[in-house]
């Protein structure tokens, strides 16, 4: 995730617009968060707004396909969600995958091009997580979505949970996220300050 500057560190004076790039590991999706810094210089707060555009994954950083055999060595199962709702964008940026990048930690993820046999999707822990998860959007609307996944995590289940979480919230859009600095603490809230839904 991004990292958010105590406002005095980054020498803005009170009262300063910050605005910052900010992104998390979860996709190569950028948003934006404009930050004011208070009238004491202690704190910084602010709300996000979607990015310009993705920005290119560096060699090696994106998730890859599983050494295992997975229909063999991954425990197989379904899900309700369709293609449509779980990849949905507006403009080139996803709001999916903006909420899922805030709820869910040391997971990335990412979509291979669309192909005739349908779409995965790939999960993949983060530094030495084994986890990885691969869901299949068949194209064929009648063909039950199918999902694989192995190691101590189940990334899917993770995902799934998220993508429920934002859509039990009425599917907000970046603008009703935002962020406090303050100290060495960073916290990130729907709607207002007081409704905390992770710590950075």
């Amino acid at each position: 995730m991004s990292a958010l500057a105590h406002p005095a560190a980054s020498g803005a004076r009170p009262g300063a617009v910050l605005v910052i790039p900010w992104r998390t590991p979860y996709s190569t999706q950028e948003a934006r968060v404009t930050l004011t810094v208070s009238a004491d210089g202690r704190t910084a707060e602010g709300r996000f707004s979607p990015g310009p555009e993705r920005r290119t994954a560096r060699p090696g950083s994106g998730p890859t396909s599983p050494t295992v055999d997975v229909a063999a060595e991954g425990d197989v199962s379904t899900t309700a969600l369709t293609e449509a709702e779980f990849c949905r964008e507006a403009n080139g940026f996803s709001p999916v995958e903006f909420a899922l990048g805030v709820r869910l930690r040391d997971c990335r993820q990412a979509a291979a091009p669309r192909q005739g046999y349908g779409r995965a999707v790939w999960f993949q822990g983060l530094d030495d997580d084994p986890s990885w998860a691969c869901v299949l959007f068949r194209s064929e609307p009648h063909l039950t979505t199918l999902v694989w996944q192995g190691g101590p995590r189940r990334l899917w289940d993770e995902a799934e949970a998220a993508y429920r979480w934002w859509v039990g919230q009425g599917e907000p859009p970046p603008g009703r996220f935002g962020v406090t600095v303050d100290g060495a603490d960073g916290r990130v809230w729907l709607d207002d300050p007081d409704s905390v839904i992770r710590r950075l």
